[in-house]
């Protein structure tokens, strides 16, 4: 006897729900157990139904589905969770994966596989669509590729080698900040200093090291052992410094 699927459906908008039904009426192994429009009743019914398969359509400004997808797994820990969105975004798959979502759609790519892409959810494996893959592994090669490049072009990697000792303790949470990506202001208010002081340090910093600009003090900061790879929002650094890619520093 075939096994039947049980799906619970959530989608604030009109035509995103009716094109996931759509998607998925015609299936004979499919049952669509509730459709919901919010958040509230997607963990009521979550709970109550314990569907094998929760397909989210939501607005990103209505929800974070990696903050609501541990609460739906408490209530109904077999329940698989797929994510259909506008957009890929920054670092959203490694939230979303580590949340515990085993599907991440993009609607314009993938909605035509949604109801293949359910079964292979269903059963225990995961999706990601084509383009958000096609990120994670240019970026996972852009940064396997750094400490090659910082060594073969640049001059600072036999000055310092893995001596720590020329930054501060300050210094160095400001470089690992510089590598998560955030500005002179955010990392300003996470340490609890001014935009000027911040930038007073960067002059610092790139002169102990004889550096010219940001992007090299991240190189610097990776080859160097200052920061690890998990530090990094990856999807960031991958967007903001993609040029040396092409361009190694001098």
């Amino acid at each position: 006897m075939k096994t039947v699927i049980t799906i619970l459906v959530t989608s604030g908008q009109d035509d995103d729900r009716k094109l996931i039904l759509d998607s998925l009426s015609d299936q004979a192994d499919f049952r669509i157990a509730s459709v919901e429009k919010d958040e509230t009743g997607t963990i009521i019914k979550s709970a109550r139904l314990k569907p094998d398969v929760l397909v989210l359509a939501i607005q990103a400004n209505d929800i974070d589905e990696p903050e609501l997808a541990p609460i739906i797994r408490r209530r109904s820990p077999a329940t698989a969770i797929v994510v259909i969105r506008e957009k890929d975004e920054d670092n959203y798959a490694g939230r979303a994966l580590k949340a515990g979502i085993s599907g991440i759609l993009l609607k314009d790519a993938d909605m035509d596989k949604l109801a293949p892409i359910v079964k292979i959810i269903s059963s225990g494996g995961y999706y990601i669509s084509a383009s958000i893959t096609n990120r994670i592994f240019g970026a996972i090669a852009f940064l396997n590729r750094f400490p090659g490049q910082a060594a073969k072009f640049s001059k600072f990697w036999l000055n310092f080698k893995y001596d720590y000792s020329h930054f501060s303790p300050t210094e160095r949470r400001i470089i690992t900040n510089i590598a998560k990506g955030l500005s002179d202001k955010e990392i300003a208010d996470f340490l609890h200093l001014s935009p000027g002081t911040i930038r007073n340090y960067m002059t610092f910093i790139k002169r102990k090291a004889n550096l010219k600009n940001r992007s090299q003090v991240v190189i610097f900061s990776l080859v160097c052992g200052l920061i690890s790879f998990d530090q990094i929002n990856i999807f960031n650094l991958f967007e903001k410094y993609r040029h040396i890619f092409h361009n190694p520093i001098q």
